[in-house]
């Protein structure tokens, strides 16, 4: 029976209490950053090296993106996004990132992916690895087909990857406009620092690039990360943690994820019930189980 921990157990996605970036983020913040020149600019450059450093995982053709700018957190990446196709129709699949249904009750046109078909005049926002599933969402190659043929951009949410194993992925596809990724899920604090990045295949001229351009950015967020991607391994969370993933996983009778927080099951499993997002899968977060130091939240 899960009673005893179900307290530990969370719905939602919270990284790893982790003694060792705690320690690590909480000597290291400081004011001074707020006086180094081309902060913004060298974190950018070090997260795109960094992100495809990763020995667990591969990421191709992320190379071939040729703006890369700071955002505060992916979220702000999709609002850009919604921005720039406000008169398209927004597609996103049910279990995705809870951000998207919030922003879309502000008049925007939107609709599950599974409930109409892709069409011209539409925008897909998907997460990869997806929210709900800790892996790839096995119809995804599906869904790109049908936008590189239909000429339907879609921007990428790689929130997930700093946590990761085993993802390979090819991002050289003409319909994806955008990628984000952050820093929140893999070092425990990081969450209140917003640390993102954005690529995009062009140069567009947006808020983002303009405030980029401006460093108009919270500094500590980019020179945590560029501490943090100096002291730590990308892969650092799997290495750490995966061993304790499985062992909590088969304790509590679910299969553990290829992100390392998370235990997924199906929709039979009682005890899991009231974690449902909208499709077969119990997506359980495991963090505080596994982690080597209490949630201090």
């Amino acid at each position: 029976s899960t009673r005893g921990i179900r307290c530990y157990l969370m719905k939602g996605a919270r990284p790893i209490p982790d003694k060792t970036s705690y320690n690590f983020i909480t000597k290291n913040i400081n004011g001074k950053s707020l006086y180094e020149k081309n902060l913004v600019k060298d974190f950018c450059n070090s997260y795109s090296d960094w992100i495809q450093s990763s020995k667990l995982n591969n990421l191709q053709n992320l190379n071939k993106f040729k703006s890369i700018q700071f955002v505060h957190g992916t979220a702000q990446s999709f609002d850009f996004f919604y921005l720039k196709h406000h008169n398209k129709r927004f597609r996103i699949l049910r279990g995705d990132f809870m951000y998207h249904q919030i922003m879309f009750r502000n008049e925007i046109k939107w609709e599950y992916i599974f409930d109409d078909e892709l069409r011209k005049g539409d925008a897909v926002i998907l997460s990869l690895p997806f929210s709900d599933y800790g892996d790839i969402h096995p119809f995804t190659d599906m869904i790109l087909n049908q936008c590189d043929k239909l000429g339907i951009p879609v921007f990428v949410d790689c929130a997930y990857m700093i946590m990761a194993r085993n993802i390979e992925f090819d991002f050289n596809r003409k319909c994806i406009d955008g990628v984000s990724f952050s820093m929140s899920k893999g070092f425990y604090g990081a969450e209140h620092l917003r640390i993102g990045i954005r690529f995009t295949k062009e140069y567009i001229d947006d808020g983002v690039e303009v405030f980029n351009s401006f460093e108009m950015v919270n500094w500590i967020g980019p020179d945590i990360g560029l501490k943090l991607i100096d002291r730590f391994d990308t892969d650092y969370l799997q290495n750490k943690y995966h061993k304790k993933q499985l062992k909590v996983c088969k304790e509590l009778n679910i299969q553990p994820s290829k992100c390392v927080i998370f235990g997924i099951t199906d929709k039979n499993h009682k005890e899991f019930g009231d974690f449902d997002r909208g499709t077969d899968w119990k997506r359980v977060c495991i963090s505080n189980l596994i982690g080597d130091m209490e949630d201090l939240h």
